[in-house]
């Protein structure tokens, strides 16, 4: 499967494209359907931080639909896994805090972000699955 790279409202890295690309190549799915990529930090938890899960939404053509960033926010009891910041390259919209921006507002943060996700990826701190939408 090779991943489109072109056109995205925000610059994606062909590093990144690579990395979805090794993560997707084994994967059997369908024409019709997208597949949702999983990556986790085992030892993330609330207490003691980690890596931030994240989730990458691919359609059927092989296209980039989002890319999603959680992260444990409240104070006990109440402490839940949400979304810290959010790419939906469907609706042009950059999401950070729970507020919401055009996509362009977030193409620094984007590309910060990739450099960092890269590079915890290498590092081989996230289990990853792949489940078809």
């Amino acid at each position: 499967m090779q991943i489109t790279t072109k056109p995205y409202p925000l610059p994606v890295s062909h590093r990144f494209i690579n990395l979805l690309d090794k993560e997707t190549q084994h994967r059997c799915w369908k024409a019709e359907s997208g597949l949702v990529l999983h990556f986790r930090d085992p030892s993330y938890t609330a207490k003691e931080g980690g890596f931030h899960p994240v989730e990458i939404g691919l359609n059927q053509d092989h296209r980039l639909l989002y890319v999603t960033d959680f992260a444990y926010v409240g104070q006990e009891p109440f402490i839940e896994l949400a979304k810290d910041l959010d790419f939906d390259f469907v609706y042009r919209v950059f999401q950070q805090n729970g507020r919401d921006y055009p996509i362009e507002q977030g193409k620094a943060l984007f590309a910060l972000w990739q450099r960092n996700f890269i590079s915890y990826y290498r590092m081989g701190v996230y289990g990853v699955s792949v489940e078809v939408m």
